[in-house]
């Protein structure tokens, strides 16, 4: 069995974007900066970054976290120091009897909200973050805002209206959601249609000088292989227009990217990487098999 777990052991990590949003949605090179993780015994995964705030001395991060014995997601928040951009501490904020994932977050009057992606839950909730009476932070359930099986999602108002994106799990398809005010939830409106894998969402949608876009996970023959970064406009309808795809660093064993997200001038994404040789060749092997299946 440890035989079998190492070929296809992998981990997501943390990395910055040294750009501005400006420089990166004009398509300029892009450089990384790696968190140095020494948590990496207790957790094999820490993915889908939030930033949740940004101190002279530390960035502090929501991520969806994983132990090495139990897959199944949790939301935590690591603590970064700036000085070494090492992971400083780790503080599990939220656990549910379901996976939980790609912790978005709500600021409003002084308050956090937080609306992790809970498909396994059968139901979208909303959290906020408080302090417990030791003064450790937690997320605490505050409300159901959607009773369907949606995954990555993305609440706001860009286009003055009370709107939710969200995804179906084939990646093939934008969903857009529509606040019912009388049944206190957010309800289907329409479908945006694509015929790559590359509609599902990568983080949260960000204006920038008078337009909006939104960063979508890009995969193919495998999960979150890079990330696409897509005007998204309505004038009547709904249109997307890509503007650039940012592919992982280039480094020994990393195969992959599915997150991006920006607050406070900071922007951070995860990285996905092979534990070794053998398991990154056995993934490239998966990927060759595909390949063949879908071309016969």
């Amino acid at each position: 069995m440890k035989f079998l777990n190492r070929l296809v052991s992998s981990r997501w990590d943390i990395a910055f974007l040294q750009e501005s949003l400006e420089e990166i949605v004009a398509n300029r090179k892009i450089h990384f900066i790696s968190v140095k993780n020494p948590f990496k015994k207790q957790y094999c995964c820490f993915a889908d970054p939030f930033v949740l705030d940004v101190t002279d001395d530390s960035i502090y991060l929501l991520v969806e976290a994983m132990t090495s014995n139990n897959h199944k997601g949790v939301i935590a928040k690591l603590t970064i120091e700036k000085k070494t951009m090492t992971i400083a501490d780790v503080h599990v904020v939220l656990e549910e009897p379901w996976h939980l994932s790609f912790p978005n977050i709500i600021r409003k009057d002084g308050r956090i909200f937080v609306y992790p992606e809970s498909a396994n839950g059968k139901h979208l909730y909303l959290y906020e973050l408080k302090n417990n009476s030791y003064g450790k932070e937690h997320l605490e359930r505050v409300d159901t805002l959607c009773d369907d099986v949606i995954w990555d999602t993305d609440i706001n108002d860009l286009f003055n209206q009370n709107l939710l994106f969200t995804a179906h799990q084939d990646n093939y398809h934008l969903d857009i959601y529509q606040w019912d005010n009388s049944a206190k939830r957010y309800k289907y409106s329409t479908s945006l249609h694509s015929s790559r894998q590359n509609m599902r969402l990568a983080g949260a949608l960000f204006p920038l000088n008078g337009k909006v876009y939104i960063p979508t996970q890009v995969s193919g023959y495998t999960y979150g292989q890079a990330v696409e970064i897509k005007e998204i406009k309505y004038d009547g309808s709904w249109k997307v227009q890509i503007l650039r795809k940012i592919n992982p660093p280039k480094g020994l064993f990393i195969d992959g990217m599915h997150t991006f997200n920006s607050y406070k001038g900071v922007t951070v994404v995860d990285i996905h990487r092979q534990a070794d040789l053998l398991s990154w060749v056995v993934s490239k092997l998966v990927i060759f098999k595909k390949m063949i299946s879908k071309h016969k």
